[in-house]
């Protein structure tokens, strides 16, 4: 059977939005051609329709971008997650896969037998994958440079970004550590883990440890004895609690003294990113001084002291798509739009740039309806030929292409596609996609031929996840064995 010799088109006009009806997907097609393959795909379409109210679907073989099975490739609907390759094909597209962010180190004069006189300024440029390693690096250079002691305080310097921090929510849910919090000098994804000892008869906090941010956080509360299993301990921010710090409660119940572990967003990203510097200089045997461990602008006529180089573009992209990490997606779509159109860089610089960047390899504005870099968003509207599109555009540009689909996740082995589509000759390497009501999918399919197809599959309104996810998984193995 040669797949590539139909096209199953289902797109039915509508004027009134991108909504595909559950019996639209139902219906077969009076233009399909009666073959084995187009009943196959008319059969996963009826699973699709089963699982969520609206959906579309393309498929289209590379390199020529020619389509070969579609249901409703022109409709927009909620993306998720496959806003990602949006974000992620532009910034290596407008800054190039051997693009570093540097972090650096500045001082108001230059040291002086070893010492540092005044306060020194932490400037970020955006980099998304900054860790406490980065830290432990800037003060070991620190060291190097022969610095022992540094009399002021420690200032982060965030105007790279128009906001000096800015979370983005969805739904009005901004508890979640999947709800980022950004800002253009950040450290560990702007979050901090807690361990928290409580003392088993008051159930007091006897000692509280954040890593690297040692002193940043302070909590208040304690946890109740519980008779049985116990309940829910919790760990809520009360917000900034001065200097850099903020302020946390404890609350719940727990049988018996433990150690307690929460990762939770940072509410005042410059504070924790101070602290952690401060921790790491000071192991380093470098002596701070000063008090100050905060957000502060750097002055005029700074010099840089030290600086950190972050790992190419090309490579932490792979942990952006792979793993879905949202922080990291809102981090580049900011600073894409800083380097690309000028600082400080703000989100809507950043979709400016993704819509020049889309529209000069043929996606007009009027097919995507942008408003994020994550997907983290339902005012996000992108259509499966725009994302088929985009694909084909990556497949056929050698400068990016390698880099472009490594940062996938992969079928079996890697990323958020590890447990998913086991078969013996079917690869898969793509973005998926998932809030409580979408489930979707990006990326490029190929079998036993040899033959690879780019994909693009957006179900909204889904009632049953796990069955949407079968539904779509189906789809792919489709496309990869029917084209042997």
């Amino acid at each position: 059977m040669i797949f590539i010799s139909f096209l199953f088109v289902h797109a039915i006009a509508s004027s009134a939005g991108p909504r595909v009806e559950t019996s639209d997907l139902n219906r077969p097609p009076p233009t399909a051609p009666q073959t084995q393959g187009a009943a196959a795909f008319q059969q996963s379409l009826e699973r699709i329709g089963k699982a969520a109210g609206s959906a579309g679907v393309l498929v289209v073989s590379l390199p020529s971008g020619e389509a070969v099975f579609e249901s409703r490739p022109k409709d927009l609907f909620v993306p998720a997650s496959l806003m990602k390759l949006l974000t992620s094909y532009a910034a290596l597209k407008r800054l190039g896969p051997s693009f570093r962010f540097t972090t650096g180190v500045l001082a108001a004069e230059d040291p002086v037998g070893g010492v540092v006189s005044g306060d020194i300024w932490i400037k970020g440029s955006g980099d998304p994958f900054f860790t406490s390693d980065g830290a432990v690096e800037l003060a070991k250079s620190i060291r190097e440079k022969g610095i022992r002691q540094i009399r002021g305080g420690i200032f982060v310097d965030n105007s790279f970004f128009e906001l000096s921090s800015e979370r983005v929510c969805l739904d009005s849910d901004c508890v979640g550590v999947y709800n980022p919090i950004v800002s253009a000098a950040a450290i560990d994804f702007n979050t901090v883990r807690v361990k928290i000892t409580v003392q088993a008869k008051t159930g007091s906090v006897i000692s509280v440890n954040s890593d690297m941010a040692q002193g940043y956080v302070r909590v208040s509360g304690k946890v109740g004895r519980a008779k049985k299993a116990g309940g829910p301990v919790r760990l809520r921010s009360l917000g900034a609690a001065g200097n850099g710090q903020e302020q946390f409660e404890l609350s719940g119940c727990a049988r018996r003294s433990r150690v307690l572990e929460f990762r939770v967003n940072a509410g005042d990203p410059a504070g924790l990113f101070a602290h952690a510097l401060r921790t790491a200089l000071e192991r380093s045997g470098v002596k701070v001084l000063g008090a100050s461990a905060k957000e502060g602008k750097t002055p005029p006529g700074a010099r840089t002291i030290v600086s950190y180089d972050s790992p190419p573009l090309a490579e932490f992209l792979c942990g952006l798509n792979k793993y879905s990490n949202n922080f990291m997606a809102e981090m580049l779509l900011r600073s894409l739009g800083g380097y690309a159109a000028g600082a400080p860089g703000n989100s809507d610089k950043g979709l400016a740039v993704v819509r020049s960047t889309l529209g000069q390899v043929g996606i007009p504005d009027e097919i995507a309806a942008l408003d994020c870099g994550s997907g983290l968003s339902r005012f996000c509207r992108i259509s499966p030929q725009t994302l088929c599109r985009l694909l084909a555009a990556a497949w056929n540009d050698d400068g990016i292409k390698e880099d472009f689909i490594s940062s996938l996740a992969v079928n079996g082995e890697k990323g958020t596609l590890m447990r998913r589509m086991h078969k013996p000759g079917l690869t898969v390497k793509g973005k998926t996609g998932t809030l409580n009501d979408v489930i979707g999918f990006a990326g490029y399919v190929s079998g036993p031929s040899g033959k690879t197809f780019a994909v693009a599959i957006i179900l909204n309104e889904v009632r049953d996840r796990f069955k949407a996810r079968q539904a779509l998984d189906s789809v792919l193995e489709q496309v990869a064995f029917s084209s042997s």
